[in-house]
């Protein structure tokens, strides 16, 4: 056990002296050397295996506390950006301990993504090999910031360990329905080979990472239903507990927008290019046996795969759900489209707008006034299982077409279609190939960017 010592802190005419006592012959014989990072590194050694590391007690949940930072991307080396973060993240975590909270603090690795396969392309090396690579160095470097994390909960996105609790429940919502796949007109970067949400697309209509001028591309997507929890979403921003975070109610309410009116997915006859269904917003649901005709926009899904060009009648109808009727589909952009879709759902009785395009194709309708009925509205939208939600929420698309990502767990099968692979066959591995062109990876074997969801 080591012996007592006193330091004596004197100040005399602005100078700082200090005076001893000696350590026992077990301590660190540390006082007549010159402090230098060699020392630095000795001192550190000697009281991190000294000091108690008091990690979080799963069985003791009474005085429990959570502290979670943003994991970090195994980039190669920690910023400023990372140690302000993490400095904070870590007093906060050393206070409540301190304060006698069973404080769990963990640490782990966002380690899936496109910068990690585009340098390992770079370099002709496995992106697996480039990614576990920089994080033995940003570890290294984290705990010479001497941080208090809890270790031996880390985690690393790209570890089938991990990934295989992904995958679950990437299939358990695929048992539910909130999971499905479909066309989609996306926004495409030539450079880097991926799709991008409309955040990442500056007002040039340029990759916010590439630079390159994005593309309108129609690909085969996974999408996960977030807009069925659109309402409970938004509604629950009032809750009291947000009061003090009423800026980052705002934005999230901005973003999913008032659930004023509801979505159907309604049935498409025709030509057959794939999709058996369209998704149409409105926001008035009551009023949908009234319908008449659907319009989609220029440059949409519909547009693109549908004989023709330009302003036109397509060779598809729309089955109206409530009373069989056919409803005749039109491209157009000189109509009221709602915020944010491509599609809208022609009720002439209702709109001036549809009247008039009704009246220029000679589409027929009756002149009955219409009302508002909250009652009738919320009973249409039961009936067909509609969605309420604002119209320019989206579904969540998840594909992203890169090697890099969680492989989804489904197995397109030639004879019986898209087939989701057995929970005890989990997880589903990533491919080991050395990935030295982005040509390498066949577009079915791409995968999606799913890993950062769960934590």
């Amino acid at each position: 056990m080591l012996e007592k010592r006193l330091i004596f802190i004197l100040f005399k005419n602005k100078n700082l002296h200090f005076s001893k006592r000696l350590f026992s012959s077990d301590s660190l014989d540390i006082w007549n050397e010159e402090l230098n990072d060699t020392l630095k590194h000795r001192i550190e050694k000697y009281w991190t295996e000294k000091l108690p590391h008091n990690s979080f007690q799963s069985e003791d949940l009474k005085q429990k506390y959570y502290v979670l930072s943003m994991f970090p991307y195994p980039s190669g080396n920690l910023h400023l950006g990372h140690v302000r973060v993490y400095t904070i993240s870590d007093t906060i975590a050393r206070f409540y301990k301190l304060n006698g909270k069973n404080v769990l603090h963990p640490m782990g690795w966002d380690a899936f993504g496109l910068p990690a396969e585009n340098a390992a392309i770079e370099r002709s090396i496995p992106a697996k090999e480039w990614t576990f690579n920089n994080i033995k160095t940003m570890k290294n470097q984290l705990n010479e910031l001497a941080c208090d994390f809890d270790w031996g909960r880390e985690i690393t996105t790209c570890d089938p360990e991990y990934y295989k609790f992904t995958q679950e429940i990437f299939l358990r919502m695929y048992d539910e329905g909130l999971v499905y796949r479909k066309e989609a007109l996306v926004n495409w970067d030539p450079i880097d080979e991926t799709v991008l949400a409309d955040e990442q697309v500056d007002e040039k209509g340029c990759s916010w990472r590439s630079g390159a001028k994005v593309e309108k591309k129609i690909l085969k997507q996974w999408f996960i239903r977030t807009t069925k929890f659109a309402k409970a979403l938004y509604n629950g921003l009032d809750d009291p507990n947000l009061k003090d975070w009423r800026d980052i109610v705002n934005l999230q309410k901005h973003w999913i927008g008032e659930c004023d009116g509801a979505s159907f997915e309604f049935q498409l006859k025709g030509e057959n290019f794939g999709e058996t269904f369209l998704n149409i917003w409105t926001s008035k649901p009551e009023h949908i046996i009234n319908a008449k005709f659907v319009t989609v926009t220029s440059g949409s899904v519909l547009d693109k795969r549908c004989i023709g060009e330009g302003p036109r009648k397509l060779n598809v109808t729309i089955i109206n759900p409530l009373n069989g009727q056919l409803l005749p589909v039109f491209v157009t952009d000189n109509i009221d489209y709602e915020l944010g879709r491509d599609c809208h759902l022609g009720i002439p009785n209702l709109y001036k707008s549809d009247k008039e395009f009704a009246d220029k194709f000679n589409i027929p309708y009756d002149n009955e006034e219409l009302d508002d009925n909250l009652n009738q509205r919320l009973l249409v939208i039961e009936k067909l299982n509609g969605i309420e939600s604002s119209s320019k929420i989206r579904d969540w698309l998840i594909s992203r077409q890169r090697y890099w990502g969680t492989p989804i767990p489904i197995v397109h099968c030639k004879t019986c279609g898209i087939q989701p692979v057995p929970y005890d066959k989990l997880p589903v591995m990533l491919s080991s190939k050395n990935i030295t062109s982005e040509n390498d990876v066949n577009q079915e074997e791409k995968n999606s960017f799913l890993s950062k969801m769960w934590w």
